[in-house]
């Protein structure tokens, strides 16, 4: 009897380890994926990573609803069209060092740091299994030059 539980105790630990592994793997394709939006100036994309109710604190005085996040996107998107043709690209991607990502059941973070911010993404797991950021809080490293 002590046998098959301990058995039974076995394949729940494995069978548990594989689940995690499976989740971030999901995690870090899709912050894997919202970065390369990103650094390919795909803001449209980029804003397709939020929560209908995701929230957005960075330098902005107050905090974001889901509708200043999307029209805050379409104007950057409107804006890097522009850029675009000027050949002037910064890499988002490769100017961000991880400090931490996490998974806590249906909510993760991921905990990065640029040479002008630090950020915090609190993400949702979706019902479809997706993740999707529902907090977004940056903090610049300097104060901002007015």
């Amino acid at each position: 009897m002590k046998s098959r539980m301990l058995l039974m105790i076995f394949f729940l630990a494995v069978f548990a380890c594989q689940d995690d592994k499976a989740e971030m793997k999901a995690l870090m394709l899709a912050i894997d994926d919202y970065e390369t939006a990103w650094a390919n100036n795909d803001f449209l994309k980029v804003e397709s990573y939020f929560t209908a109710d995701a929230k957005r604190l960075h330098t902005e005085p107050y905090v974001w609803d889901r509708i200043k996040i999307k029209e805050y996107f379409e104007e950057r998107e409107a804006i890097c069209n522009k850029v675009a043709q000027s050949g002037n690209k910064k890499d988002w991607k490769a100017e961000r060092e991880y400090i931490e990502i996490r998974i806590e059941g249906n909510i993760a973070y991921d905990i990065f740091t640029t040479e002008r911010f630090k950020a915090l993404h609190i993400w949702e797991k979706q019902n479809d299994g997706s993740w999707k950021i529902k907090y977004d809080v940056g903090m610049l490293n300097y104060p901002e030059k007015k």
